[in-house]
């Protein structure tokens, strides 16, 4: 050993050679194989070489490294532990070169031992364990990698065909290492040795999988994953592979975006992507139109210094090849706030823009080419599209409005879908959508289609009003050079509504100024424009007096009466959103409106006006006292219809706004004196109700018997209180009574228009109501025996003069009272009201049952809301449903007792409910138990139909008694499992179910309660369970499909009906709620305890759908598909799922569920068996892998297990 130690010494490198060989001889001559492992751990000379692995003379480290290397090919030690040695070393060591280059010889060995004739070599090691050891070498020294690079050529290009063939694979994890760690400098080398390899099927692959991981929206790596593509597309173009020309030129344009976002310079990225235009290659049509619609998007954040770029590259695109007529449609819709806003600083680049502008004015034509197709068999671009999240929903855009731009339904389809998707996806469509507005179709129903559109995209000012810039510009070329009148007036309306930008203001009045000024609209619509410009703005408010105080204001053919109206409902508005100020101000117009408008066409106008007098003395802006007593000498008089009626409506606000003033003590007298002479003396009922209605909003004590018209208290007489001497029974009543005595009442019913009768109902009914609210326990306790009547009620007591009234006629009718009143009358007393009346003898009630069914239908509805306090009304309904119940009934008697089914499920017991109901719905039942439903429509004719709605409406009230309840819900029960769920009535009963107890629906619905789970049943629970579900307001209603969700996994064939269930439930989630997201987290966490449950695959891929199905609609993407083809494809939700999973991760409210996302999608590639599956997981994780936590918790690293080698996959 001193020998060999001494040659070592010796800085001469043949001593140094001969005396590794002569340690290496005597390793192996004292090697014996049955004590390897003894050997290797204890032999003094092999510890000695591993020590010299790490001396600091670089000539002995290494030459010691290329002796273990020895030892591996002579047998002595094992390829693995020899590896482990290595990498032990890697702390101490002081020659990196000598360490990597032994591990290349390793992994050299490693690779020819692991090679079977016939079978593919697949490399051992990944990003993370078992490490690949150049790797750990570079986590270990950063400066180490141009040796590892340099050993990673060596092995690429050896001379050993073997080796050089599968070197990718064996290199792999340390590629991606190099180009996708997320927390390393790029380094260009990686790139370059990658592309310097002869092109193959590997060295796509592994190229591609390297740039799927490049996260450009980070700021920190936005530039690496520019040089990448860069370098990629260079050589690309430099090669002329025009498939990934094609493919990479999107990814340009997305990175070019993301530049500008980032706020780098994008000119470089131009450049190549013309450069990449240039090749003149036929097939580059096919991905210029989607290049140009991406390149677009820069003009919403493009600095001026980069806009003649941009104009340039595109102006060049437009000029050289074919394209779509939507991708120049969306360009020119986003460059037109440029050309709007015009400066010098954007005065070359704006000459450009004048240039595209030109050629879509000039040269239009219809698109009969399908695009997307050529794209979609591009191999290399599928593999990319998925890997971008807004690129896939462009192309999917794209695809859509190839399939659908011809078909009026089906766009008519599409965008009522998209109108109710949530705000952020339609900011991200917002783009193509204007693209669509400006499409130039000749045909009449596109009108509709662009009426739709702006509708949807002015909506999206009121969640994020700057987007208001982008839309204004358009909004003013549609007005400007449109044909359409119809389009022109949608645009004229939406207009002021992009006033919530200040800076919108000028463009706006501008071109409202020079409407007014060349008389192009008329005035009454000028008017509504300018009001709703100073609704949107507070300040544009004077451009709006000026039009209204201006008396010449208009054109010469405009019409007065239309003027006056628009006049008149802009006035009405401001006073409805500002009564304080603004509305103050034009308190005068108001009073010239009423002035000019007292002919028949100014009645609209007047009432407007009246409408607008009330909103200020709501807003405490006027003096209700003095603006009554001047308008009271004309308005007061008038006889218009209409403009009573509104002065009906002024009158009914005078008692909201009560103050103690005798000023007001006046206002109300009179009022309610005008009031009470309109009841008595209106010929229109119209205008009767209206007066009825705003005499119910005062209270019985603001009029005096004295305010009443005396028609209707010709009948009053003094009480004999008041009668003591000749000369007191002499006097009038109505100079005596400071009360109104119940008498008058019925006589009100009596001598009123008879066509008004509803309206004298319902004050009536007001007043009652306030009366019953006054009463306290004791008026409803009995003595002995009920009052024949309700004589023992205060004298004022409206319901006693009804009641005396109804009784006396019903017992010994004097033929007085019409029919119509007496049933006017009945409908009175039979009111929902907060407490029963007084409780008193009904048994005159069965006598008028033979006058009729309206008779009947009302006297038995007035026992059922006295059965709760008044023992002859249970004797009369005992009566009526025991006849209901022998079966002999007629149909009309059977719905009246479910007509009043709420009301007799307060008073009656169960057991006098159960056996009517039970039969009627028994005897129905029977009839459409064979009728199957074919379509919505006549279904509601059927008897038993209606009889559940009733029972649905019943279960609905909150003031039934609980044992009624519990009645209902048990019968409700029952038929679950009679009817079918393609029955007529199946519907109807599923709304009745969703008005059941969760008690009921747990027990009715619960396949875990089922004594065996079967098709039919397990349907019929996903309806019910599914429509309960969907319910607005229910409190984590999402649990009441995990049950669902669990049992239909093992039934095959009843998977795709469970997700059509599903979806209006899923859709009618607030997809931003807590319950939501936990709703989710919990899916995620009961699909992976089954996975690792079961072994049936269709389980798990059924389980697997129904995740994507949430994470698509809960992202709001499925409004990019219909929805039969979202539950009906499997390959649709694949699709849709990558893109849905980015803008789920994306959102700031589901930031903590991300992380849980990510690791269902690591888990799920492998757990559910199917490669279309663990091909759209993977797509989904590189999507989403601008979330922070694809960073921070390493999920980057597992990506390398399933992608690299077959990446560009045959869909």
């Amino acid at each position: 050993m001193d020998e060999i130690e001494y040659k070592l010494n010796t800085n001469n490198s043949v001593l140094i050679v001969n005396a590794i060989d002569k340690l290496i001889s005597t390793i192996k001559s004292k090697y014996k194989p049955i004590e390897r492992q003894r050997f290797v751990n204890e032999n003094e000379e092999l510890k000695f070489l591993r020590e010299k692995c790490s001396s600091k003379d670089a000539r002995v480290s290494m030459t010691a490294c290329q002796g273990l290397l020895a030892l591996v090919e002579l047998g002595v030690l094992e390829i693995a532990h020899t590896m482990s040695t290595v990498v032990t070393l890697l702390p101490s060591t002081h020659n990196y070169s000598a360490i990597i280059s032994t591990m290349a010889g390793l992994l050299i060995l490693d690779l020819k031992a692991r090679l079977v004739p016939g079978h593919q070599y697949k490399c051992q090691f990944t990003l993370k364990s078992p490490q690949h050891p150049f790797i750990t070498v570079l986590e270990k020294n950063k400066e180490a990698e141009d040796d590892v690079l340099s050993q990673m050529h060596a092995l690429c290009t050896h001379p050993d065909y073997i080796v050089s063939s599968n070197s990718l694979e064996l290199l792999r994890p340390v590629f991606l290492w190099l180009t996708c760690h997320p927390k390393r400098d790029g380094s260009i080398r990686p790139w370059q040795l990658l592309l310097s390899l002869p092109q193959s099927t590997a060295q796509s692959s592994l190229l591609l999988a390297c740039l799927s991981c490049q996260q450009m929206c980070k700021p920190a790596l936005i530039e690496r994953s520019y040089a990448a593509y860069s370098a990629v597309t260079e050589a690309a173009v430099y090669r002329q592979h025009r498939d990934h020309v094609l493919a990479l030129l999107p990814m340009l344009a997305r990175v070019s975006s993301q530049l500008i976002k980032l706020h780098r310079d994008p000119r470089p990225c131009y450049v190549l992507i013309e450069r990449s235009f240039a090749l003149d290659a036929p097939e580059l049509r096919s991905v210029a139109g989607i290049t140009l619609m991406l390149l677009a998007e820069n003009l919403a954040d493009t600095s001026a210094l980069y806009l003649h770029e941009l104009f340039n590259l595109c102006l060049n695109i437009i000029s050289k090849y074919e394209y779509p007529s939507i991708s120049l449609n969306v360009f020119v819709a986003l460059s037109l706030q440029w050309l709007n806003l015009p400066s010098y600083l954007t005065a070359s680049a704006l000459k450009v823009a004048a240039k595209i502008l030109d050629t879509y004015q000039d040269n239009y034509k219809d698109d009969t080419r399908l695009h997307t197709p050529n794209l979609k068999a591009n191999k290399t671009f599928q593999a990319l599209l998925h890997t971008d999240s807004h690129l896939s929903i462009i192309f999917k855009l794209n695809q859509n409005w190839e399939r659908m731009r011809d078909n009026p339904d089906k766009l008519k389809s599409w965008l009522e879908s998209i109108a109710v998707v949530n705000d952020e996806v339609k900011l991200e469509l917002l783009p193509f959508l204007l693209g669509m507005i400006l499409e130039k179709r000749k045909e009449v129903w596109y009108e509709e289609i662009v009426v739709r559109l702006i509708k949807i995209v002015v909506d999206l000012v009121g969640y994020k009003k700057e987007v208001s810039v982008q839309i204004l510009p358009l909004l003013v070329y549609k007005i400007a050079s449109d044909k359409s009148p119809v389009v022109k007036m949608e645009c004229l309306r939406a207009l002021p509504l992009m006033a919530k930008t200040k800076e919108n203001v000028p463009t706006i009045v501008s071109v409202l100024n020079k409407i007014k000024a060349n008389k192009g609209a008329p005035t009454s619509f000028l008017i509504m424009l300018y009001t709703s410009l100073a609704e949107t703005q507070v300040r544009c408010f004077p451009y709006l007096q000026e039009m209204l105080v201006d008396p010449g204001v208009g054109k010469q053919d405009d019409l007065k009466w239309e003027v006056d109206i628009a006049k008149a409902l802009a006035v009405q508005r401001i006073c409805e959103i500002r009564p304080t100020s603004h509305g103050l101000e034009l308190v005068s117009v108001i009073s010239s409106l009423l002035n000019r408008c007292g002919d028949k066409s100014g009645s609209v106008a007047t009432c407007a006006c009246v409408a607008s007098l009330a909103r200020l003395w709501r807003g405490a802006a006027l003096a209700p006292h003095s603006t009554w007593a001047a308008l009271q000498p004309k308005l007061a008089r008038d006889h218009r219809p209409t403009v009573q009626i509104s002065i009906c409506k002024l009158l009914s606000e005078v008692p909201s706004l009560r103050v103690s003033t005798p000023e007001f003590d006046k206002l109300i007298s009179e009022a309610v004196r005008k009031l009470w002479s309109v009841v008595a003396e209106g010929s229109l009922p119209e205008v009767v109700e209206a007066a009825c209605d705003a005499l119910a909003t005062y209270k019985i004590d603001d009029y005096k018997l004295s305010d009443i018209p005396e028609i209707y208290r010709k009948t009053v007489k003094l009480p004999a209180s008041y009668c003591k001497t000749p000369a007191d029974a002499a006097r009038r009543p109505e100079d005596v009574l400071d009360y109104v005595p119940c008498e008058i009442w019925p006589e009100v019913f009596k001598y009123t228009n008879q066509s008004a009768l509803p309206g004298v109902s319902r004050l009536a009914g007001r007043l009652v109501e306030r009366e019953l609210r006054a009463y306290r326990s004791g008026q409803y306790a009995l003595e002995r025996h009920e009052p024949h009547a309700l004589a023992h009620l205060h004298h004022t007591s409206v319901a006693r003069g009804l009641v005396d009234c109804f009784r006396k006629q019903a017992t010994s009718p004097s033929y007085d009272f019409p029919d119509a009143v007496l049933l006017s009358i009945l409908q009175t007393l039979t009111s929902e009201y907060p407490k029963p009346l007084p409780p008193f003898d009904l048994c005159f009630l069965p006598e008028v049952f033979h006058r009729g069914s309206e008779w009947r239908r009302g006297c038995v509805t007035l026992a059922a809301r006295q059965a709760q306090v008044s023992p002859s009304a249970r004797r009369i309904l005992d009566t009526y449903l025991q006849g209901v119940s022998s079966g002999t009934a007629e149909e009309s008697d059977i719905l009246i007792v479910f007509d009043i089914l709420p009301i007799l499920c307060r008073g009656m017991p169960p057991n006098s409910l159960r056996p009517p109901i039970e039969r009627c719905l028994a005897d129905s039942f029977a009839e459409v138990s064979n009728f199957k439903l074919k379509g919505r429509g006549d279904e509601k004719e059927h008897l038993f139909i209606k009889q559940i709605d009733k029972i649905r409406q019943c279960l609905e009230c909150d003031k039934i008694h609980d044992a009624n309840r519990t009645l209902l819900s048990q019968i409700v029960e029952h038929y679950f499992s009679m009817i079918s769920d393609d029955n007529v009535a199946w519907p109807s009963f599923v709304s009745c179910c969703r008005c059941l107890s969760s008690k009921y629906l747990e027990r009715m619905t619960s396949p875990s309660g089922w004594w065996e789970v079967s098709a039919p049943l397990l349907r019929k629970s996903c309806g019910v369970r599914s429509c309960v579900a969907a319910l607005p307001d229910t409190p984590h209603a999402l649990n009441w499909l995990n049950e669902i969700i669990d049992a239909q996994a093992a039934q095959i064939t009843e998977q795709e009906y469970s997700l059509r269930c599903m979806l209006p439930a899923l859709k009618a989630a607030p997809p931003d709620a807590d319950s939501t997201r936990e709703w989710f987290l919990q899916l995620m966490g009961r699909t992976q305890v089954a996975f690792n449950e079961t072994e049936d695959k269709s389980a798990k891929l059924y389980l697997c759908d129904v995740f994507m199905l949430c994470v698509v609609v809960f992202s709001g993407l499925h409004a990019l598909d219909a929805d039969d083809q979202l539950c009906a494809s499997r390959s649709m939700r694949h699709a849709l799922l990558p893109a849905a999973a980015a803008e789920l991760v994306g959102r700031e409210t589901w930031a903590n569920c991300t992380l849980q996302i990510l690791e269902w999608l690591c888990h799920t590639r492998t757990a559910a068996g199917d490669s279309g599956t663990a091909l759209s997981c993977q797509r989904a994780l590189l999507a989403a892998r601008h979330a922070d936590h694809f960073a921070t918790h390493n999920i980057w690293t597992r990506l390398e297990s399933h992608f690299g080698r077959d990446i560009i996959i045959d869909e």
